[in-house]
């Protein structure tokens, strides 16, 4: 049975990297508890003495945690990215993202948001288990506290982006 390869191909300084969320990122233990935190809600909760009913304060106070967390998130997902094709340390990784995201001037912002628009595509929250564990979390519910379930099985049916 034939399936498509999801991958993004970047140029960076006359250098071609490709970046896909498959089973090297799947099993990097530190992406997945990191978009585990992300998608589960744990950020905007975290501090909540009662998990069901946070205060507004504990949700301002968590969500200031996740964003003070975005270029840490946005480091890790990125070398997540890069191990399946590109043999690059995590520093290496670290300049050639920060040089990425010179060239489209982009923002640690909208980097995460492509990074994880990435993951989505490629089918990482299914293959990491991530999507289980939030459904077993929180059953038929597709939304947590102002986040989103990933929804893997809506992929392109394209072969390269």
């Amino acid at each position: 049975m034939e399936g498509t390869i999801n991958m993004k191909t970047i140029t960076v300084n006359n250098k071609e990297y490709k970046l896909e969320f498959s089973f090297e990122a799947a099993e990097y233990k530190d992406i997945v508890q990191k978009m585990f935190k992300v998608i589960s809600g744990a950020y905007i909760v975290e501090e909540a003495k009662d998990m069901d009913n946070p205060t507004s304060m504990e949700i301002i106070n968590g969500t200031a945690n996740m964003i003070g967390d975005t270029a840490d998130i946005c480091k890790t997902a990125f070398y997540a990215a890069l191990l399946e094709h590109n043999p690059l340390t995590h520093e290496e990784s670290i300049r050639v993202m920060r040089e990425y995201m010179k060239i489209r001037k982009l923002s640690y912002k909208t980097l995460n948001d492509e990074l994880r628009k990435m993951m989505e595509d490629d089918g990482f929250f299914n293959l990491s288990g991530l999507n289980d564990m939030i459904k077993q979390m929180y059953g038929n519910q597709t939304q947590t506290q102002n986040q989103k379930i990933p929804q893997d099985h809506k992929k392109k049916s394209t072969g390269t982006r």
